[in-house]
């Protein structure tokens, strides 16, 4: 059974609890993705882009409207700090020139705007829009060296929120009058929690900030309900009350605080009738909800989130049909769905999707997981984040994370200012590689993506065990709440770029299960195996899609096992005369060569925060030789070696490949400055292809122009 922590009267309990934050330490290649993460814009947002170092909720003038910002950032930037603090990760500091940005940034507009703002922790941050002769004294215009301290970040900004909260609990500017307000607050209110979770000497203070906060807004909801982002974002706000309550944080409010969920689901969009519609109309739905695709990406979890406090069977049923429908209806290779930021009844591999709809669709998929058990969840968000996530990054350099897309595709054949495009309802320069292409939201929410992730990695399970759940290389150290002394996990492993998962994990006071999550993808006889040294192979192929005890943790001694998948290729076959190449957890694409131009300079060296316009430097009009019901005939997999400390998605010196013949295909065109749709299968029975020539299909999440999709010969 869980710990009495995790079972509060007034909730169901969650399935599956994941280990809170300050516990988990990433290793392998997953911690060299984390630092590449801080050392690239997670790590310097605050010390030169307005929105975050001067923001409202420090006392600035940035980030206005929504005051949403740099509360996505601190999503993002309160898990990583830790994370990387685990692994005691020392980031080096940035020295560069600075070059103003391009006449038309909105950088150069947003720095005139709050150049002058109030910021509390400026000293920490120095400005590099300052007067210049306050930073020309360095020499050749270089900006001083700026530490790249994220606990040092956390603390100034969640020292200043709390520091600053209003008497009645507001916290954050105060927006008595704006209906939308709560949705800003939605995201500071889980960076608290993981604050608070991470610090215990300050949780009793966090918690009582949340607790307040939440008192207030149940007071402000009986007035002003809630309207556009707040309406349809309840399911985020409802989190943190969640979250007091499944640590009796509450106290003798805690009624209170299960009315407050009641309250914010009824006057919240009534996404449980929307995604059984199915048909995602272009209008608002039931109570305002609508098919913007963050919004829906969000709303994945709704189902998980309303179970909690009400009990209702049935939505177990409604979180697993939406995820159906959704593909059903726009769905793409990558596990995300058709969402140039409104969904749309088209599967079409050249329409884009948006970086913070595939931050949240990974995250809501593993809420969703814990509160009901569903492993096709954490399938889900591992194909994501495997996939689409690394392809939203992209620089002449390669490999790092300081320019990113708002939006992705996955046939994708430029990546520039467009006009016309074939994306919908976004600007010319929504597929560009920069700072803050089209919208500044994806730059301060990408940050959430791997460091949640790689929380996300190890769940308490109701038996008293450990699974799992997401496979990547990581180690745990159980927490007193979780029952089981200070008892360690270890996982390691290359996967997805390897096929063995090795375990090995000690109890402290008790045996105690370890769980194992076995890929839904590990089927077939000798797919899936289990060993342990001293015993015989356990084929454990039937059971994938589910999580199989892999051992019993022993006391005092460590305990090894492995995992050894065998995957097979796989050709999928998709709307619009598409077909796309797996292996395991990965999809595989053709790699167009890159031109990358610069067309704006805002932070660093030549390397980092640029803006570029990007052209495909080698042919991409190809059909696939290849049978979809024996994909293994014309294509074959090399494993080569994952470099030690190497950028892991990098778009040059692949850790794995596959080898396929293609013949080209003259006819297929361009429309709207995007590859057409696929022509039709067998794209190549007039005769009209070329000869047949030998291709590298590489990791998807590695490729900065692509193929994913193709017709087959």
């Amino acid at each position: 059974m869980f710990p009495a922590i995790f079972l509060i009267s007034g909730l169901a309990p969650n399935k599956y609890v994941p280990l809170p934050l300050g516990t988990v330490t990433p290793k392998g290649w997953l911690l060299d993705q984390l630092i590449l993460q801080a050392e690239g814009l997670s790590g310097h947002l605050a010390q030169f882009w307005p929105d975050v170092q001067k923001s409202v909720w420090i006392g600035g003038g940035g980030d206005g409207g929504l005051h949403e910002r740099t509360p996505y950032w601190l999503n993002g930037i309160v898990p990583l700090a830790f994370l990387l603090s685990n692994a005691n990760v020392t980031l080096n500091p940035v020295v560069g020139v600075y070059k103003a940005a391009s006449p038309n940034s909105r950088v150069a507009l947003n720095a005139s705007r709050t150049a002058n703002a109030k910021v509390d922790c400026g000293h920490m941050f120095p400005s590099i829009h300052d007067d210049h002769k306050a930073w020309a004294q360095h020499g050749d215009h270089k900006h001083p060296l700026l530490d790249v301290d994220l606990l040092a970040q956390v603390e100034c900004y969640i020292g200043y929120i709390l520091d600053h909260q209003s008497p009645e609990g507001w916290l954050g500017p105060d927006d008595a009058t704006d209906a939308g307000a709560p949705w800003g607050r939605a995201y500071v209110l889980l960076s608290l929690a993981m604050y608070a979770e991470a610090k215990p000497e300050a949780a009793a203070r966090v918690q009582a900030a949340m607790l307040q906060y939440n008192l207030c807004l149940y007071e402000r909801l009986q007035k002003m309900p809630l309207v556009s982002w707040a309406q349809q974002r309840w399911q985020e706000m409802a989190l943190s009350v969640v979250w007091l309550l499944d640590r009796g944080a509450a106290g003798e409010h805690e009624e209170t605080m299960l009315t407050l969920l009641r309250l914010l689901h009824t006057q919240g969009s009534d996404w449980e009738a929307w995604f059984e519609m199915g048909t995602f109309p272009s209008q608002a739905g039931v109570r305002g909800a609508n098919n913007h695709n963050v919004n829906n990406a969000q709303a994945l979890k709704s189902a998980a989130v309303l179970y909690r406090f009400t009990t209702n069977a049935s939505l177990a049923t409604l979180s697993r049909t939406r995820v159906e429908k959704l593909d059903a209806h726009c769905g793409l290779p990558t596990g995300m769905f058709v969402g140039d930021e409104l969904i749309d009844a088209t599967h079409s591999p050249s329409r884009g999707i948006e970086l913070c709809g595939v931050v949240e669709a990974m995250y809501s998929y593993t809420v969703m997981f814990g509160t009901f058990g569903e492993v096709s969840t954490l399938d889900r968000a591992e194909r994501i984040a495997y996939n689409a996530l690394p392809a939203t990054w992209a620089s002449p350099k390669g490999g790092d994370m300081w320019a990113h897309q708002y939006l992705q595709a996955v046939n994708q054949i430029e990546a520039k200012y467009n006009d016309p495009h074939v994306w919908t309802h976004d600007g010319p320069d929504a597929e560009r590689y920069g700072l803050e292409p089209n919208y500044g939201c994806c730059t301060a929410n990408f940050n959430q993506g791997w460091p949640k992730f790689a929380q996300n990695i190890f769940w308490l399970t109701p038996d008293g065990g450990v699974a799992v759940g997401l496979l990547a290389p990581a180690a745990v150290t159980l927490p007193p709440s979780a029952g089981l002394g200070h008892s360690e996990i270890s996982v390691d492993t290359e996967y997805p770029f390897g096929d063995d998962v090795t375990i090995s994990a000690k109890a402290d006071t008790a045996p105690f299960p370890v769980y194992v999550r076995v890929p839904a993808w590990a089927s077939g006889q000798g797919a899936a195996a289990i060993l342990i040294e001293g015993q015989p192979s356990r084929d454990v192929s039937a059971l994938n899609g589910t999580l199989v005890v892999a051992f019993v943790a022993p006391v005092g001694k460590t305990l090894v096992a492995t995992l050894r998948l065998k995957p097979a290729l796989r050709i999928e076959e998709w709307a619009k005369s598409g077909y796309s190449v797996h292996r395991g957890p990965l999809m595989y694409s053709l790699q167009i060569a890159a031109n990358f131009t610069a067309i704006a300079h805002h932070y660093g060296d030549d390397d980092m925060s640029n803006d570029y316009d990007t052209d495909a430097a080698s042919p991409w009009r190809f059909a696939l030789v290849a049978n979809s019901d024996d994909p293994s005939a014309t294509l074959s997999f090399e494993q080569r070696t994952l470099t030690k400390g190497a950028a892991p998605f990098n778009h040059s010196g692949f850790p794995v490949v596959v080898h396929a013949t293609v013949r080209s295909l003259p006819s297929w065109g361009i429309v709207t400055n995007a590859a057409a749709e696929p022509p039709a299968s067998p794209a190549c029975a007039s005769g009209s292809c070329g000869a047949p020539q030998s291709v590298e299909l590489v990791p998807f999440g590695s490729t900065d122009l692509r193929i994913g999709q193709f017709p087959l010969a």
